[in-house]
């Protein structure tokens, strides 16, 4: 679930209309598709979710898509979205639910602290009532958690039906894949057991006590650790209210059978209280004494028997959160307004609409949540920049935000969740991705090599500081998660649970991102030594020498060699991965099976240049050669078109993309001092801007959530995006 998105214009190739919708703008987007606001004929609106064209889509991808479709027909209740229609086979698939402006859960405990106990009871009994009904159709929800639950001013409402299966049918994901959510995942679903409806009511129990303590029962920290406390060790429940205690300690039993039902967790929620302090029976007292007993016990007799104060209106319907989800509210019944119908909408007429409303901290309920933040890079919490509606050709935009005091050839940036990290003269800065508000510095351990890089995977940053120090950060808060003395002089890549790293030595092994010892170790291929570079997925690791040459290494079988390539570059050139595909640049561009290197196609460059290193993205790849430009169809590797953006042969960096623009340094010469920076406007295949120029600094980018981040001479500056 994107949780701020903003109501954005359509882009030129957004569909104006999807089955009955006329679509009015953009409120999400993401690695697999977008989810637009809709409106039929009749004026009703709906989250319309569509994913990229078919040929674009993982099978897998596009199943679990039709199967959300029809598990969410399946249900019906107040407290879930409507599913109002879906084209599951053609060009776009796509599914239209019931549009739900207001707040997921771990924004609102975010934006306005943890609930009241009131609240907690209302929120759970609504949410319990909801799970009866899921699990009356049949079904398992498998990935209930703060961020799918939407509050509306109608209440709370469980989104996100992508995992849900029929209960005689559960089995935990694919091989390799997460199950659902560590921490709200049940024990028995972190073991890859069978999982039926007690495993929802467990993720009931951990979503309860968040809302009441704002925090989660088995803390945070590295996916396999959360996972080992849930199975293993009893949640910390500090701070949940002493009447909640009971309910919710029985959620989260360990064993599926001593777990209550859902309708039993909400006649609990709406009727118990005082149970800690019950009136126990002991022996009855005889005639003479009862007459005194209940005289002297009658104010308390009488406090307990009488009815339950009536409870007050839930924190969705009054006070600050309310007034929230009813600016929300508004915010969409203007956009819906500002676009009236009209024999056919224009594109002009529909941006204007969409533009007029900002829906800056709503979120968009209908399920929006596990496919949409595929492949953003920004994660969840992070709002995504309104792109440029408008810009003069040759004239850059004012940064959204600058921040100075950057080490001049110190690390970074890097974006790492919602914050965007630099190295600075004694350590460390992050900044929050959206405002540029300093989030933390850290400074403990001197500055990061900048030869060694950084990376951010799996909850954490690593860092490589004097003596190869190897240290990882958490990136929320700056604090120390561990560090070792490994000799690093090169952090390559990571995934979800790995560092690959290299040495002095020039030895490649794979560190556990808890920081326990390496899975393994092994002498690297020769030529990967300093200025190497990396890339990981799909159990491959891939790595770019300085000489050339490329080696893909198996990571799950200790480091063996898969395959072999020489690029002839004689410069390391970062690979690039999309699907089951690397990308890389050298004296050919060529497009290689990740799995065993088999060539699928290859692009020799002429005149005895070389590519630079490639980025794919939506359906291209976009890439440096001499002193242009070029993109090219990814399937294919046929080309698409060309810029000629300066006068001087271009760095062979890989250019960012960020929503519809690229950025890409301007050098002085290939290999010499960057000469600033060009931003292209992937619509026009055109130059849009440049900025910068001169100097001796290099400029450093990366992109996330909407934004170009720009590091030079000692200033990152934040960049918006068409």
């Amino acid at each position: 679930m994107t949780e701020n998105p903003i109501v954005a214009p359509l882009a030129d190739d957004d569909p104006m209309r999807l089955g009955p919708y006329r679509l009015l703008g953009v409120v999400g987007a993401g690695g697999m598709g977008k989810v637009y606001l809709g409106v039929d004929a009749a004026g009703r609106t709906a989250a319309v979710k569509a994913l990229r064209a078919t040929d674009d889509v993982d099978p897998g991808m596009l199943d679990r898509f039709r199967r959300e479709a029809e598990v969410a027909r399946s249900v019906r209740g107040p407290g879930v979205a409507a599913v109002l229609g879906h084209g599951m086979w053609g060009e776009r698939p796509w599914l239209a639910s019931e549009f739900l402006p207001g707040l997921t859960l771990t924004r609102a405990v975010d934006r306005f602290g943890p609930f009241a106990e009131a609240d907690v009871r209302a929120l759970g009994a609504a949410l319990a009532g909801t799970l009866a009904e899921i699990h009356a159709a049949g079904l398992v929800h498998r990935d209930l958690k703060p961020s799918n639950v939407v509050l509306t001013r109608g209440g709370p409402y469980i989104i996100d039906f992508g995992i849900a299966r029929p209960e005689h049918g559960m089995t935990l994901t694919g091989a390799g894949s997460a199950p659902a959510t560590p921490g709200f995942s049940a024990p028995e679903q972190a073991l890859g057991r069978r999982t039926g409806p007690p495993g929802d009511v467990f993720a009931l129990g951990a979503v309860l006590a968040f809302a009441a303590i704002g925090r989660l029962p088995f803390g945070d920290g590295h996916p396999a650790a959360v996972q080992f406390r849930t199975v293993h060790e009893e949640p910390d429940l500090e701070g949940v209210p002493r009447a909640l205690l009971g309910v919710v300690t029985d959620c989260l039993a360990k064993e599926p059978a001593q777990r209550p039902e859902p309708r039993e967790v909400a006649r609990r929620l709406r009727t118990e209280w005082g149970n800690k302090h019950g009136t126990g029976r002991g022996g009855e007292p005889g005639t003479a004494h009862r007459t005194r007993w209940l005289a002297a016990h009658r104010p308390r007799l009488a406090a307990r028997l009488a009815p339950p104060p009536r409870p007050r209106r839930p924190a969705w319907r009054s006070g600050p959160l309310a007034a929230e989800l009813a600016r929300c509210a508004a915010a969409v019944d203007d956009t819906v307004r500002s676009a009236a119908p009209e024999a056919v909408p224009s594109r002009r007429r529909v941006t204007a609409a969409a533009s007029a409303a900002a829906v800056t901290v709503c979120a968009v309920g209908g399920g929006a949540g596990w496919w949409l933040l595929r492949g953003d890079g920004s994660g969840p919490g992070v709002p995504a920049a309104t792109p440029l509606a408008r810009y003069t050709t040759g004239t850059a935009p004012a940064p959204l935000w600058t921040r100075d005091g950057l080490a001049t050839n110190g690390v970074g940036p890097l974006a790492a969740g919602e914050v965007v990290v630099a190295g600075t003269p004694k350590g460390l800065t992050a900044w929050a991705v959206d405002t540029g508000q300093r989030a933390w510095t850290w400074t403990d351990r001197g500055t990061p090599l900048p030869a060694a890089g950084l990376l951010a995977a799996g909850g954490v940053m690593l860092a490589v500081t004097a003596g190869g120090r190897l240290t990882a950060v958490d990136p929320r808060d700056g604090r120390e998660r561990w560090s070792r003395a490994l000799g690093a002089t090169r952090l390559l890549a990571a995934d979800a649970d790995t560092a690959y790293v290299l040495d002095g030595e020039r030895r490649l092994s794979a560190l556990p991102l808890t920081g326990a010892r390496a899975r393994w170790t092994r002498s690297a291929a020769t030529g990967t030594a300093k200025g190497a570079m990396a890339a990981v997925a799909r159990g491959r690791l891939v790595v770019a020498g300085a000489d050339g040459t490329v080696t893909a290494y198996r990571t799950d079988d200790h480091g063996s060699v898969a395959w072999h390539q020489d690029t002839t570059a004689e410069v390391a050139l970062a690979p690039a991965m999309a699907g089951h595909t690397v990308y890389l640049g050298g004296a050919s561009l060529r497009a290689l099976t990740l799995a065993d290197g088999t060539q699928r196609w290859s692009k020799p460059a002429a005149e005895g240049g070389i590519w630079g290193s490639p980025t794919p993205a939506q359906g291209s790849l976009y890439v440096a050669w001499q002193d242009q430009l070029i993109a090219v169809d990814a399937r294919s590797g046929e080309q698409t078109w060309s810029l000629l953006p300066g006068t001087h042969a271009l760095p062979t960096t890989a250019p960012v993309v960020q929503g519809r623009s690229l950025y890409h340094p301007l050098g002085a010469d290939r290999f010499g001092p960057d000469d600033g920076v060009v931003t292209v406007d992937l619509r026009k295949a055109a130059a849009a801007w440049s900025l910068g120029g001169g100097g001796d600094q290099p400029w450093r980018l990366t992109g996330a959530a909407n934004r170009v981040f720009l590091s030079h001479a000692g200033t990152l500056h934040a960049m918006p995006v068409l």
